[in-house]
């Protein structure tokens, strides 16, 4: 029953992707995940510290966005730490799923979802 299930969402149809902002040949942001069953997953969204507020975070969530909707992605889901991101994500129309609090210590986990 368990193969069936699996079999149901396409496995082997896995795509992983990686979009980046280079300066002066240095990356400094990216966000890379994985295209997978209808819905894409978020990995990694990073922004070096001297480049943070100026939105390049909101442009690629944008663009691994417009790519998951490109491969027919349903939705698109992530998990993040509310210390590193709080604030950020419900702006952009994603929706809290799941929380762990005092995970880690001190604040809590998080998985967000936000409908395609």
């Amino acid at each position: 029953m368990a193969a069936a299930a699996v079999a149901a969402v396409g496995v082997g149809d896995e795509r992983e992707f990686g979009i980046f902002v280079r300066e002066e040949g240095s990356i400094v942001a990216g966000i890379s995940g994985t295209f997978w069953g209808g819905c894409c997953q978020i990995h990694v969204l990073w922004v070096d510290d001297a480049r943070r507020g100026q939105g390049l975070a909101r442009q690629l969530l944008a663009s691994a966005e417009d790519g998951a909707r490109r491969r027919g992605c349903r939705l698109i889901m992530g998990i993040t730490y509310d210390v590193l991101t709080a604030g950020f994500y419900e702006p952009l129309g994603y929706r809290t799923v799941g929380v762990i609090e005092d995970c880690p210590t001190g604040t809590a986990t998080r998985w967000y979802r936000k409908d395609l």
